[in-house]
């Protein structure tokens, strides 16, 4: 059986059709199908329910799929051992806390340029790339760690960033007690460090996005805490930045599993980031 089958088997569960499939692996609709075919003859039994359109996933063919999903994993790991430890190679998938990949993304995938390792990434909250680092799903992710990281993550830090106050400049003069806060979710990792440092405020307004944040407070309707470089990329002429509660900032880490064989690699991985090998951190005050 050739690994080549599952990855398409793989994908093909995760895309949820066959033409959404063959598009991302570049390969033809036909040469796809065949593919799964000469599987399931292989494995003599039915993975999909042709009956309906686009074709399903038999249980047994989910099943079948978990299965792929481990022996995928494997041979990765496999292979990544039989690799020299100086640098990177082979691919590699990597999570991203979304609120900062705006930032860190960009930079990260242009050092990555023409080395020997491939990268597919994807963004989610600090706690669902933890949860996928640790079952496999994910090589590696970048997080803010908030509340600490499960024992079975090493972490590497990436960057210290500040929190500040933004708000309208007239209301900065008048004071903040009183005005509407806007609040990034607090049951984030940037969320949870807003949630101590401030407690409860008045009026809070919940927004999930930080561009929609900033643009509220340049609009004159309420102030905010956020991270420097988030207030900073945001932040017109109308608003004040203010200093943050003393101490208080957002750890961006990066997270692999221990023991794992990228674990090894950590530091070659973390010079991608500009973080050189011996340093534990990079302060960032601005984007």
């Amino acid at each position: 059986m050739q690994t080549r089958s599952l990855r398409t088997l793989v994908k093909v569960a995760q895309v949820g059709s066959f033409i959404g499939a063959a598009e991302q692996l570049g390969m033809t609709l036909s040469a796809l199908s065949m593919q799964m075919k000469a599987l399931e003859a292989e494995l003599g039994v039915d993975l999909f329910d042709r009956s309906v359109r686009p074709p399903r996933l038999t249980p047994l063919g989910r099943q079948v799929v978990e299965e792929a999903e481990g022996v995928l994993s494997r041979e990765g790991r496999l292979l990544e051992i039989c690799r020299p430890t100086e640098g990177l190679s082979g691919r590699y998938k990597l999570g991203f806390v979304t609120s900062a990949a705006v930032r860190l993304l960009p930079g990260f995938l242009k050092a990555a340029r023409g080395g020997q390792a491939a990268f597919s990434v994807e963004t989610g909250l600090s706690a669902v790339v933890q949860d996928k680092v640790l079952s496999g799903q994910l090589d590696a992710g970048v997080v803010t760690n908030a509340d600490g990281l499960p024992a079975g993550l090493s972490a590497r830090l990436l960057r210290r960033e500040p929190f500040v106050f933004a708000a309208p400049r007239a209301m900065a003069e008048a004071g903040l007690e009183g005005q509407t806060f806007f609040h990034f979710m607090p049951g984030t990792g940037i969320g949870k460090l807003i949630a101590g440092a401030v407690g409860a405020p008045g009026d809070v307004v919940v927004l999930d996005n930080l561009e929609a944040i900033m643009e509220c407070v340049a609009r004159g309707l309420g102030f905010t805490l956020l991270p420097r470089p988030d207030v900073t990329r945001y932040a017109t002429q109308d608003v004040a930045v203010l200093p943050g509660p003393e101490g208080l900032e957002r750890r961006l880490e990066l997270v692999v599993l221990k023991g794992s064989a990228l674990a090894r690699r950590e530091a070659a991985l973390a010079r991608l980031f500009g973080v050189p090998e011996s340093a534990l951190a990079v302060e960032v005050s601005a984007p």
